[in-house]
């Protein structure tokens, strides 16, 4: 699995702010910055698993993953301010957010990675699914 990370830095932003706000969702990414943005890359999402789980929102991020989910990627928008203090708030807001794709390796399914990073939940607790 790989998660690709694109982000525009805004003229009124700090571009050393939008980065530590990536790096505060995914904090082992590769990034590099080119003419107006930040661009890059991680394999580690356990970081992201993490927050969702700590800000009891697994429904609502899944639900985020499969509507942006293709054949063997998904894709959605972070909130550059929410992101920059350690939370995660997803973003409609497709010219000012994080852009993220987590994009399957040809053995993976893509549902199954959505399932690991947001299972299901009833009354805020981890419920199994019969596969």
């Amino acid at each position: 699995m790989k998660v690709v990370i694109k982000s525009k830095v805004k003229p009124t932003e700090d571009k050393n702010k939008v980065k530590k706000a990536i790096l505060n969702i995914f904090p082992t990414s590769k990034l590099k910055f080119e003419e107006d943005r930040w661009e890059g890359y991680s394999t580690d999402i356990d970081n992201f698993k993490k927050l969702l789980r700590s800000q009891a929102i697994l429904d609502a991020a899944r639900n985020v993953l499969e509507n942006g989910m293709s054949e063997m990627s998904t894709k959605f928008y972070l909130n550059k301010q929410a992101a920059y203090v350690g939370a995660v708030n997803f973003d409609i807001d497709t010219h000012g957010g994080i852009f993220v794709k987590i994009i399957a390796d040809s053995c993976e399914d893509i549902e199954k990675i959505i399932k690991e990073i947001a299972p299901r939940t009833k009354g805020g607790v981890i419920i199994e699914e019969e596969e």
